[in-house]
Order: C-alpha cells, then structure tokens, then sequence
C-alpha cells in the first residue's frame, strides 16, 4: 500500500506535489520506490517520476541474472533515470531515489540516494533501519546532483519473509516520525488500514491530517508486505 500527498508548502503556492512512488508485488520478485524531487530545483517533479520509472527499468534488467551486485543496479538506474529525462536538464530534476528489489534468485536489494527511510519490521516485531549516509547541514544527495556510488547507501539482503513489513518513506514523513514509532506504523498500515475497503485512500487522508505542527513537505509512504 502507498501513496502520495501534497504538502501544505507546495498548496500554498500552487504546486504540484514533487513525490513519486511505485511498487509491484509479485510472489516471484516484488520492487517498491518513493522518491522526493527537490523543491528547489523547477524539474523535480518529472525527476521523481522518472527515477521511480528509472528504477523499473534497473530492475527488469537486473533480475536477469543472479550474480548481480547491487552496485550493478544502481549505475543502470542513474543510466536511465538520465535517458528517461531526456531533453531535461538533470540539475533540474533533481530527486532523492530509495528502492529495494528482489532478484527471484532469493536476493534482494536495498539502496538509498538521499534523505527518506527504509526499515523494515519483522515478525517478532524487531525493526532494522536501513542506514542512510550523513550529508552535513542543508545538503543532500540526490540524482541531478554532484555524487558518486559511494554517496549511496547500499546492500543486498534477504527477501520480505511472511509476516514482514517493509516501510518506505520520503522525508516528509520519516523527519516527524520516532524510531520507536515504526513498528507500530507498519502494524497501523497493514493490519488496520490494509484492512478497509480503499485502504489507499485512507491512507492519503491520514497523510493530509497530519498531526504535525507546521509541516509543509510532500509526504509519500509505502509499506509492503507478505501474508
């Protein structure tokens, strides 16, 4: 389940929101990716939607084979994510990029260019926080801007186990949310709202009601899971 919402800041001044996300679940291999255009940057909406589509295109490739590190996947997806733009500029369209994809050769990857947070909780209802590299102060890394593959951060993991839940989020969402809340964050989504009848539509609701003071950012969540 997921979705994207516009933030108060971008309503104010008539913008669209600049988040994006995609998933596809599969019993054979699943995908999930949020990504965040950056505000300052007049292109960033099309630079999420096409990174989120980027990482797609990464992942049909990639899943080819079963030797394939992650590194691999990630130089396809700035690849594509600059092809997919195509007369863009990509200082532009600048994006943070947050994926994880399995294989279906009982692997998966997790990596993240940016800001945002990818945890994941498992059924004993431990979570593991996928670490994000540190940028100073008002930085970022992103896709649009100067980086390298070392600015990201990444690995190859087990697939979701049944009863796991992965959460994905930009940073609208993960700089208000505790770590301690995670878990039942993950537990609220699926089991609550997984639940309903238009659970994605619930979700937007709960996202637009954010109980935050003051927030302004685009907010995107994603959580996945297997029964």
């Amino acid at each position: 389940m997921a979705t994207s919402v516009r933030g108060p800041g971008h309503m104010q001044e008539g913008l669209l929101c600049q988040d994006a996300w995609l998933a596809v679940a599969a019993p054979h291999a699943s995908l999930a990716v949020v990504c965040d255009g950056m505000g300052s940057r007049p292109r960033s909406r099309e630079g999420s939607r096409a990174a989120a589509l980027a990482v797609r295109d990464a992942w049909r490739l990639w899943q080819r084979s079963p030797v394939g590190v992650v590194e691999d996947m990630i130089r396809i997806v700035e690849a594509a994510w600059r092809l997919r733009l195509g007369r863009v500029a990509a200082d532009e369209a600048s994006t943070t990029c947050l994926f994880y994809a399995e294989d279906g050769h009982g692997r998966a990857a997790q990596a993240q260019l940016g800001d945002g947070l990818i945890a994941r909780r498992g059924a004993d209802g431990a979570v593991v926080v996928h670490p994000s590299r540190s940028e100073g102060f008002g930085l970022t890394h992103a896709l649009g801007t100067p980086h390298t593959l070392a600015d990201w951060s990444f690995a190859l993991v087990e697939p979701l186990a049944p009863q796991e839940r992965l959460v994905l989020a930009t940073d609208g969402v993960s700089e208000d949310l505790e770590p301690g809340r995670i878990s039942d964050l993950a537990t609220w989504v699926a089991d609550e709202l997984g639940a309903l009848q238009h659970p994605a539509r619930a979700l937007a609701r709960e996202l637009r009601n954010w109980p935050v003071p003051h927030h302004r950012d685009d907010k995107t969540l994603l959580v996945m899971w297997k029964p």
